[in-house]
């Protein structure tokens, strides 16, 4: 391509990995020379340094090299070049060269001493960049250098510069580069798998490891290791997401709905019961105050923070943008029928509770209105501590800590009418989210088919993206839902030194971080669609996922706590 080598990206290359590899190669070939029977090796790594202090705009060629009785031939029979003038050097060829390469002395040598050192190298090479994403074409060099280039024997390794073009290019090219950097390589995809995605599993890896390992915080603290659980979490939703995806996508309509709603809500789930039944044991409510918070933060994010996020971002871009108001309208009649799950009070005395603790109404959402109603039409105001304001008995009053108290009577109002309304809404909210798939999905997919500004909305006249075969879907999927598993066993564990030892209120943490951290490959992916103009799908985003809070995962958290 056209334009100056001297780029900001080739100088970042030059400073971080070009003048210490160009060093190693000139030591290496320094040393392969004081070997003599390797040379030939020293030659190609002194013409190799130079390569790697700036590769750019350079070539590295693969020729052909006549076979053994040839070059001997052609060496006592000819003294000069056909066409006059010197022989280049690469074209000299020892007597070896053919098929006794691999058994050859400087081969041997070379494998010894030279390329080990050069290829760990190479390796840190390329990890690092990969890691830095925007300098995966370096990495990609690297990794060819190693696999090919310092595995061939030196006479068929040809290095030239594309600007000398008085020969043509001849032979097989194997390294080619011109920019170092290429910003567009955060959707660089392995196999169906963002690049972020793959750089984040060894963080999956050191987690568990680190976690279950040093149980005893030997080698780090609890804070470490909670803010490592944490972020592992996003990659293992990423994960869990495309894998839900590829096989609804390769199955009828009744399996990939009840995959939707078995797994579409896991990561926050497991992360939930985890905390919950940490706090059972311990007699501990904290945690379920946090299970509570996190429940909020993540309903006033998805309806509020994720589509305004979108909105906004979309519009830097976007003079205008349209979204699908029918669709819009679908997901508020699902959010609007379990609104009352929000607002509702709903109480059960296993959750995350010691089991002598007297239940009293806590803000749990568990359905439509009616826990809500009746709760407070039949409950009785109770409150911690009251101050008269004016020093009059018969002013105001200024009280804190106030709830409704069912359990007068040793709670035969609550154990006889408002406990099995609660687990009645429970079973209803989640049957009324399958219905609502079955609407969306299979009976009116044409709400979702309306093209906007050059974007339409997945509809079943548009086949789905397969990324992995169904058997490799659902073995992604097992793995990852493990390894949430023990990834929010580890965040419970170590979460509660961080709430002691912190200044911020625990309820802040809860609705920000804890509700919103499981949630980042969504949001990232709504982001994505507003800047493509498609503000329809991330209005539909973060919608979805409030519906799944009110709908599955809020009922199936009151329904646990009666098994445990």
């Amino acid at each position: 391509p056209a334009g100056s080598t001297l780029t900001c990206g080739n100088v970042l290359y030059l400073l971080l990995f070009g003048w210490w590899l160009s060093l190693l190669y000139v030591l290496v070939a320094a040393l392969m020379f004081i070997t003599i029977v390797g040379a030939p090796y020293g030659r190609l790594c002194w013409d190799l340094a130079g390569y790697f202090l700036w590769p750019f705009a350079k070539v590295i060629q693969k020729v052909e090299v006549p076979k053994c009785h040839q070059a001997c031939e052609a060496s006592t029979g000819e003294s000069s070049a056909l066409l006059g003038g010197p022989t280049p050097r690469r074209w000299r060829p020892e007597c070896w060269a053919g098929t006794g390469y691999w058994h050859h002395a400087s081969t041997a040598l070379w494998l010894c001493l030279g390329y080990p050192v050069l290829a760990l190298a190479h390796g840190l090479v390329c990890v690092t960049a990969w890691l830095l994403i925007v300098l995966i074409p370096v990495a990609k060099l690297s990794a060819c250098t190693t696999s090919s280039v310092l595995l061939l024997p030196p006479e068929r390794v040809l290095i030239c510069h594309l600007r000398m073009t008085e020969v043509p290019l001849e032979g097989e090219v194997i390294l080619c580069c011109y920019r170092a950097t290429n910003p567009y390589y955060y959707k660089y995809a392995v196999d169906g798998i963002n690049v972020f995605a793959v750089n984040l599993l060894p963080l999956v890896l050191v987690t568990l490891v680190l976690g279950y390992v040093d149980s005893h915080n030997h080698l780090t603290g609890s804070a470490v290791k909670f803010t490592l659980a944490l972020l592992s979490i996003m990659p293992l939703s990423y994960y869990i997401g495309m894998a839900i995806a590829s096989i609804s996508a390769q199955s009828n309509f009744a399996v990939g709905a009840v995959v939707n709603a078995t797994f579409g809500s896991i990561t926050e789930l497991t992360f939930y019961i985890t905390a919950l039944i940490k706090g059972s044991r311990e007699g501990n409510r904290c945690y379920a105050e946090l299970v509570k918070s996190a429940l909020t933060g993540t309903l006033v994010g998805c309806v509020l923070f994720v589509p305004g996020l979108c909105m906004v971002i979309g519009g830097i871009r976007h003079q205008e943008q349209w979204f699908n108001s029918r669709s819009a309208g679908v997901s508020s009649a699902l959010l609007f029928l379990s609104v009352g799950g929000e607002l509702g009070t709903g109480v059960s005395p296993g959750l995350g509770v010691p089991p002598g603790w007297a239940p009293t109404p806590c803000p749990v959402p568990a359905g439509v209105f009616a826990p809500t109603l009746f709760s407070k039409v039949y409950g009785k105001l109770v409150c911690g501590e009251c101050h008269n304001v004016t020093q009059n008995p018969l002013g105001h009053y200024l009280c804190h800590n106030c709830h409704f108290d069912l359990m007068d009577n040793n709670g035969t109002l609550y154990y006889s009418h408002v406990q099995p309304l609660v687990y009645t809404v429970s079973i209803l909210l989640p049957a009324a989210y399958l219905i609502g798939l079955f609407f969306t999905l299979k009976t009116h997919t044409h709400i979702y088919d309306i093209h906007i500004s050059d974007c339409h909305m997945p509809g079943h006249h548009h086949s789905a993206v397969v990324h992995w075969s169904r058997w490799r879907a659902l073995l992604i999927l097992l793995l990852s839902t493990l390894c949430m598993s023990a990834c929010a066993d580890l965040a419970t564990e170590h979460i509660s030194p961080i709430l002691t030892n912190s200044t911020v209120s625990q309820y802040f943490i809860s609705v920000t971080v804890l509700a919103m951290v499981p949630e980042l490959p969504e949001i990232v992916n709504g982001i994505q669609f507003a800047l493509q103009n498609n503000l329809s799908l991330s209005i539909e985003i973060g919608n979805c996922i409030a519906v799944q809070v009110c709908m599955l995962q809020i009922p199936i958290l009151v329904l646990f706590t009666i098994f445990y």
